[in-house]
C-alpha cells in the first residue's frame, strides 16, 4: 500500500494539504523560540539567542515571541475553514471534522496527563510546544484510520 494518497486527491485537497505542512513547519519553527530548550539553531547561529525571551527582557518582547506560537494555530484553523467551506462533499467534510475532534481530544488528554505527572513528580516538561505537533500527527492518524473504516 502506498503511503502517498496524491492520486485519489482533489486540486483542493492537494492544496489544503500543502498548506497545512507549511503550518506544521511553522510550528516546529516556533518550538525554537523557548530559551529552555536544547535548540540547533542557536548553537549554529549563536546571535540568535538574543531573540529567545529571558526574564531579564522587556514585557513587550517575551509577549511578542509568546504570541508567535499562536500564529501557526490560526493559520491551521484559516487552512481548515477554507478547505471545509469550499470541500463539496458532505461526507469528506464530516470526515475531517470527526478526525479534527479526535486530535482535539488527544491533544488535550494528553495535555491532562502530562500535567497530572507533572504535579505529582514536581518537574515541569515544556508539552505546550508539542501541542500543535501532537495535534497535526493525531489529526493525519486519525483521518487515516477513518478513510481506512469505510473502504
Amino acid at each position: 500500500m502506498s503511503f502517498c494518497l496524491n492520486k485519489h486527491l482533489t486540486p483542493l485537497q492537494r492544496r489544503s494539504i500543502r498548506l497545512m505542512g507549511a503550518a506544521l513547519l511553522l510550528v516546529v519553527l516556533t518550538n525554537f523560540t523557548d530559551g529552555k530548550l536544547p535548540n540547533p539553531l542557536v548553537d549554529l547561529f549563536p546571535a540568535l539567542a538574543h531573540l529567545s525571551p529571558h526574564p531579564g527582557q522587556s514585557a513587550f518582547l517575551i509577549g511578542l515571541i509568546s504570541a508567535l506560537s499562536a500564529i501557526p494555530v490560526l493559520f491551521a484553523v484559516f487552512v481548515v475553514g477554507r478547505y471545509l467551506s469550499a470541500e463539496p462533499d458532505e461526507f469528506v467534510r464530516a470526515l475531517v471534522i470527526r478526525a479534527l475532534l479526535w486530535s482535539f481530544a488527544f491533544t488535550m488528554a494528553g495535555n491532562a496527563v502530562a500535567d497530572a505527572l507533572m504535579q505529582i513528580y514536581s518537574r515541569t516538561f515544556p508539552l505546550t510546544i508539542l501541542d500543535g505537533d501532537i495535534f497535526f500527527i493525531s489529526f493525519a492518524l486519525s483521518l487515516r484510520l477513518m478513510l481506512r473504516t469505510y473502504r
